[in-house]
């Protein structure tokens, strides 16, 4: 793979999780029942838009368009770090893609019932988010990449804070 491509390859999924990451701090005030910032579901959008292209990008550049080869590809990575041999993480890719791009619309054409659900909602899909950012831009990278991965996950567990006790265990979000 050339220099450029492999370059493409990582700026789409780095731009991505910066861009969720602001999208979140921008969908702070909305739980707050201030309402988002304007900018915030653009910016998420294109980070969920970045992610696929990513996913199309390894795909296409990493596998030849072969499921089966991203499958012994995931399988071998997380065997390495994990100590177990399983592909699963192509399909919790998928599945993380997709559930961020139905937010994604969710938001956009019914914003008051998508920040008026349950709370317990919202914190199981924070705790999926986060596992996959946090596998893939910090126990999968390396160097500096792991390391500012870290702090991206650190910025992002500051954004979701609750504001009190109250408001995390007894209010809706």
């Amino acid at each position: 793979m050339t220099g450029a491509l492999d370059g493409a390859l990582f700026a789409t999924i780095w731009l991505s999780v910066l861009l969720f990451v602001a999208g979140e701090a921008g969908k702070r005030a909305a739980f707050a029942r201030r309402g988002p910032r304007p900018w915030a579901w653009p910016v998420w959008s294109l980070g969920a838009l970045l992610c696929g292209l990513h996913m199309l990008l390894a795909m296409g550049l990493r596998h030849a368009w072969s499921h089966q080869d991203a499958i012994r590809s995931t399988a071998l990575q997380t065997e390495a770090i994990y100590g177990i041999n399983w592909g699963g993480g192509v399909y919790v890719n998928y599945a993380f893609l997709a559930i961020w791009t139905a937010e994604v619309f969710w938001w956009r054409a019914r914003p008051s019932r998508y920040f008026g659900r349950p709370a317990a909602a919202t914190w199981m899909l924070r705790a999926f988010y986060l596992t996959v950012w946090f596998n893939a831009a910090v126990v999968f990278a390396s160097g500096a990449r792991a390391f500012a991965g870290a702090l991206l996950m650190a910025v992002l567990l500051w954004i979701w804070r609750p504001r009190s006790t109250q408001s995390f265990y007894n209010r809706r979000q």
